[in-house]
């Protein structure tokens, strides 16, 4: 399995996965004339996608899924109430390409396996995928303010966890933001901090030299050297180490970056 992120921040989310059947994308929150450029980058024809996986309707995830469907023929899954919730950003689809799962079951994709949960965050019913071809595992979470025991299970044993990293605390608390826009990102339907987010790793993480993607990083709460220091200590508290038991980086915000190889691409 090739696990790519696009884009990656509140100004845009998009992922890109391909296995030896499949291709698709979670969310395309850019314009469809971005996320076209981005796909072009690395050598991707749009027209080959399988589809759009959708977590949530939030413009930054979703704004350029209407136009894509409609431009490439590209089928795309949410559950009901994000369909709903989403109908005035993406538009018409035609019906063949509307297709529906229930966020707490799973379905299948060609040759990939989606598994579905849900996420605790200020959408109508937001989902986050586990996915796995056969011989890989990628464990996504973004867009949640909390984490259940029985989500923490159903990620275990990934080769690789995308995992939000949203803001720093003290950022947050001190920056520019209004009072109630802070209590929003704060809350258990909010976003994952730094230490949040570490801590969730150090409940999952198997010391099997998993990979790491910290993404959905905010630009005005958060910063990419002190996420990555803040996560490398509080798991160190843990007796896990970089380099040691996990590999890790940070997700690019505005352009590709470089792409998970599973075990039979490396």
């Amino acid at each position: 399995m090739k696990f790519q992120p696009l884009i990656s921040g509140s100004s845009g989310n998009c992922q890109y996965i391909e296995t030896k059947e499949t291709k698709i994308l979670v969310d395309a929150g850019m314009t469809g004339k971005k996320i076209q450029e981005l796909l072009e980058e690395i050598q991707v024809d749009p027209r080959d996608l399988d589809g759009i996986l959708v977590t949530h309707e939030h413009y930054d995830h979703t704004s350029a899924v209407g136009v894509l469907a409609r431009r490439y023929g590209i089928k795309v899954f949410a559950n009901e109430n994000t369909w709903m919730a989403m109908e005035k950003t993406v538009k018409t689809i035609p019906s063949g390409q509307r297709q529906v799962f229930t966020t707490g079951e799973d379905f299948h994709i060609k040759d990939l396996s989606i598994q579905t949960i849900p996420t605790f965050h200020d959408c109508v019913h937001g989902t986050s995928f586990i996915l796995e071809d056969g011989k890989t595992k990628v464990s996504m979470l973004t867009d949640t303010g909390w984490v259940s025991t029985t989500m923490m299970e159903k990620m275990k044993g990934a080769d690789l966890y995308y995992i939000e990293a949203n803001h720093d605390e003290e950022m947050l608390r001190t920056g520019p933001y209004s009072f109630a826009l802070k209590q929003r990102i704060a809350s258990n339907r909010g976003h994952l901090s730094n230490h949040h987010a570490a801590d969730v790793l150090s409940k999952i993480l198997e010391k099997k030299k998993e990979h790491v993607i910290l993404a959905h990083m905010s630009t005005d709460n958060n910063d990419p050297l002190l996420a990555v220091r803040t996560f490398r200590e509080d798991l160190a508290l843990h007796n896990i180490h970089e380099g040691l038991h996990f590999t890790m980086e940070v997700a690019k915000k505005t352009r590709p970056s470089d792409p998970f190889l599973g075990k039979e691409d490396q």
